[in-house]
Parts: structure tokens; C-alpha cells; sequence
């Protein structure tokens, strides 16, 4: 059980510090930088409203992958005989969690 509760737990922690910190850096950030090209004055101006939804789109993202490791948790800890295949899925949902934010700040840059 403790291999897998440690894969489940690193994925939990993962995406919840991406959703959390992570979001907040790569908003300041990509915000910030969208505000200075367009010469807007407020993050809400129209050229600057796409990357915030898809900044939004990937903090949802992360939320929606750190419930789906909460659950896999849930799983191996009442089906030991699930355990194998948890921790891969639970492999594949880590580097999801990376890709994610990646792909989500790439479109939010990129829609500007």
C-alpha cells in the first residue's frame, strides 16, 4: 500500500500546487505581460479576456486532476488487488498534471 498511497500522494500534491501557486504565478505572469503589449489598464480588456479564461480553463483542469487522484486513492485503499494499476494510471495522471499547465499557459500566451 505504501507505494502506491506515496505515487497517489505526490500527484495529489502536485496538482494541487500547480492549481494553486502555480496558477497564481503563470496569471501574474501571462496577465501581466498581456496588460503591457495591449496597453490595457485592467485585465478584464477585451484583448486580455481569452487568456484569462484559458488560465482559468487550466486551474480547473488541475482541480478536475487532483480530484480524479483523490479518487484513485479511494480505489487503491479498498481494492488491493488495484493497486498495479493505480499507480500507473496514477504515473500517467502526474505527467497529465505537467502537460497541463504547460499546454494552458502556452494557449493563454499565445491568445493575445
Amino acid at each position: 500500500m505504501w507505494p502506491a498511497a506515496l505515487s497517489l500522494g505526490l500527484t495529489a500534491a502536485v496538482a494541487l500546487l500547480l492549481g494553486t501557486l502555480g496558477h497564481l504565478a503563470v496569471g501574474f505572469g501571462v496577465l501581466t505581460d498581456c496588460t503591457n503589449a495591449c496597453n490595457c489598464t485592467k485585465t478584464a480588456c477585451a484583448p486580455c479576456r481569452p487568456a484569462q479564461t484559458w488560465l482559468a480553463a487550466g486551474a480547473i483542469g488541475q482541480g478536475v486532476l487532483l480530484l480524479t487522484s483523490v479518487v484513485l486513492l479511494a480505489v487503491a485503499a479498498l481494492r488491493p488487488s488495484t493497486r498495479r494499476i493505480v499507480m500507473l494510471v496514477e504515473c500517467a495522471l502526474l505527467v497529465m498534471t505537467v502537460a497541463w499547465i504547460t499546454a494552458s499557459t502556452a494557449v493563454a500566451r499565445g491568445s493575445y
